[in-house]
């Protein structure tokens, strides 16, 4: 029987409810795999989904030399235009999304193991997410202690988000990366900027 290769990195993301997480790893991964159910109620005046169970992605960090910043490309795709990378340096990343709505703990707690590192998503227009943001912030320190976690500040398309700086100000952190999920340049580059932090933390 054909055993699946490993993948090299797995990615936690994790945030409060309709921060962006499940955006984000479909941005990534068109391909990528929710299970979610419809929100019985407007959320600050939208109606949609919200993931009850998990998202899966999968995608590809090919570089030419490993010294540049690289490419991230849909597995799918990669592996139909795998020619194209030969002799490309490629690590193959699986993104986990977890629901961030509180009473899901267990959940979040089931889709850590084995995380190389983690994407905090907040909602940098929604300064009445916070205290979510910092349990599930909290929550996610006390279990990785070792690996790099970025701050996210998702969003920043709209007029009345708040800045980098200022959502790092909000969850008492260094720094927060500015991203937009309707930006799919902007998710490439916030996971290629945690994934080398990841690579400086193993010493590869």
């Amino acid at each position: 029987m054909k055993r699946l290769k490993p993948f090299d990195y797995k990615a936690y993301v994790t945030g409060p409810f309709q921060s962006g997480k499940t955006s984000l790893i479909h941005a990534l991964d068109p391909d990528a795999i929710s299970i979610e159910r419809a929100m019985k109620e407007a959320y600050r005046g939208e109606v949609g989904t919200t993931t009850t169970g998990f998202d899966l992605g999968r995608i590809v960090w090919a570089r030419k030399n490993i010294d540049s910043d690289g490419l991230i490309i849909p597995k799918k795709e990669f592996e139909r235009e795998k020619a194209e990378y030969e002799g490309w340096q490629t690590k193959e990343i699986e993104l986990r999304g977890v629901p961030g709505q509180l009473h899901f703990k267990f959940v979040r707690d089931t889709m850590r193991s084995s995380s190389d590192c983690v994407l905090m998503i907040v909602d940098s227009s929604d300064p009445g997410m916070v205290g979510e943001a910092l349990t599930i912030l909290a929550e996610t320190q006390a279990a990785f202690t070792d690996i790099p976690i970025e701050v996210i500040a998702n969003k920043q398309d709209r007029d009345d988000a708040a800045p980098p700086d200022q959502v790092a100000s909000w969850l008492g952190v260094e720094n927060a990366t500015g991203m937009s999920t309707f930006d799919r340049e902007s998710c490439k580059d916030a996971l290629i900027m945690l994934l080398q932090k990841v690579e400086e933390s193993k010493g590869e």
